[in-house]
């Protein structure tokens, strides 16, 4: 896999021109895309403006309630369900463009369509304008057949594009396949907060038997999972892993809330197996759930967790995730990547790391020392600016 290889650094100046007016096109901003948007900002040759709508309504997909610190737009929402799929539409985007008169709009990927072909109708509209395309990519497990009727409808959609920002290295390579110029993709490895993570490890002074008699977890070797509790996270292969362990000398710890919780909660429940913990979702107590922890596991799809726990000294055993684990764990060196995703798998890999708990520490170690050094918000923040450089110079070359 082709991956972005930056040490931690001052954000990258932009070398275009003088002042390059960025619009960015997100659904919803985040806490975390805040605090991103907030370091491109940083660069004193960017005039950068956010435009989002309102929140999804029965979705986790939400603004955080603290916007300020950056230029952002929020623009009255339509909603339109399709099936299982909620389309997004701004209104008055075109117009709030207009005002702004952008060099460079950035576009959230296809899960904020309406936009992006409101996007392209602005560069038609304003040929100067360079368009950028910001997504997954692809997703691991997925079929890629570059002669689908889905895959020539995207490619199609992809043409007004002067550049692509892919979350991994394993997005570019999906691109590539659908046709897209190497050249012209720009892997920006999506990962968590890493700055706040590190600080939160570095000052939390406990060690992990006591973060685990402060959460009054038993003191044994403990597995962890933090997020979102859905279906397509496969928290069910967890348990059952859970179950196959010797109860006496293992804790699976998941940690979280979503749709799924109850039904998790009912299979534990229903199997007696008592050595799996659900506290639910967790804020001023989830670095201890970290600190607690001697592994971290994600048996499922994701994607900025496995940063976040790697910040905090954890190897990360993961399946098909988002594509962002080929570039964040290194097989055997910063974590497991499992082969089959399968409950034996996961549980002898589980059982293997507790093993031999020095590797294990020192796989931890080297996991925090790749995000500290490698893959962290700096090399995010440059490996865009590179992005907006090379959309910006796209018709000089």
């Amino acid at each position: 896999m082709e991956g972005s290889k930056y040490m931690s650094q001052p954000v990258q100046k932009l070398q275009v021109q003088d002042v390059c007016r960025v619009a960015i096109l997100q659904r919803v901003c985040t806490g975390y895309r805040k605090g991103l948007f907030q370091k491109i900002s940083e660069n004193e040759n960017i005039t950068l403006r956010v435009f989002i709508g309102d929140d999804i309504p029965n979705s986790k997909v939400k603004s955080t309630q603290d916007l300020t610190g950056i230029d952002v737009v929020k623009l009255p929402t339509k909603f339109i369900q399709v099936g299982r799929r909620i389309f997004v539409s701004h209104i008055n985007l075109q117009q709030a463009l207009n005002e702004f008169e952008p060099d460079v709009i950035i576009c959230e990927g296809e899960s904020n369509l309406l936009s992006y072909l409101k996007a392209i109708i602005y560069k038609w509209q304003h040929p100067a304008v360079k368009l950028i395309h910001w997504s997954l990519g692809g997703l691991p497990g997925e079929k890629i057949d570059p002669q689908s009727i889905k895959a020539k409808v995207k490619s199609l959609l992809h043409k007004p594009f002067d550049c692509f920002i892919a979350y991994s290295s394993y997005g570019k390579t999906v691109l590539k396949k659908l046709g897209r110029s190497a050249e012209h993709i720009v892997v920006a490895t999506n990962v968590s907060d890493t700055d706040y993570h590190l600080e939160r490890s570095s000052q939390l002074k406990l060690t992990t038997e006591e973060a685990r008699e402060q959460l009054g977890l038993p003191d044994r070797y403990t597995a962890l999972y933090v997020g979102a509790i859905d279906d397509n996270k496969r928290l069910g292969i967890l348990v059952k892993a859970a179950e196959k362990l010797d109860r006496l000398q293992f804790n699976v710890v998941i940690v979280g809330d979503g749709e799924y919780l109850q039904e998790i909660k009912k299979e534990v429940e229903s199997n007696n197996i008592n050595n799996v913990y659900l506290p639910g979702r967790v804020s001023a107590e989830l670095a201890t759930y970290y600190r607690a922890a001697d592994v971290f596991v994600l048996p499922g799809r994701g994607g900025m967790v496995i940063s976040e726990a790697m910040a905090y000294g954890l190897p990360v055993i993961v399946f098909q995730a988002d594509g962002t684990e080929y570039d964040l764990v290194e097989n055997n060196k910063t974590g497991v990547l499992l082969k089959t995703g399968s409950v034996d798998e996961l549980a002898e890999s589980i059982n293997k790391l507790s093993q031999d708990t020095q590797h294990a520490k020192e796989m931890g170690q080297k996991a925090q020392q790749q995000v500290r050094e490698q893959y962290n918000r700096a090399a995010m923040v440059s490996n865009i600016i590179s992005a907006i450089n090379i959309a910006a110079t796209a018709d000089k070359k």
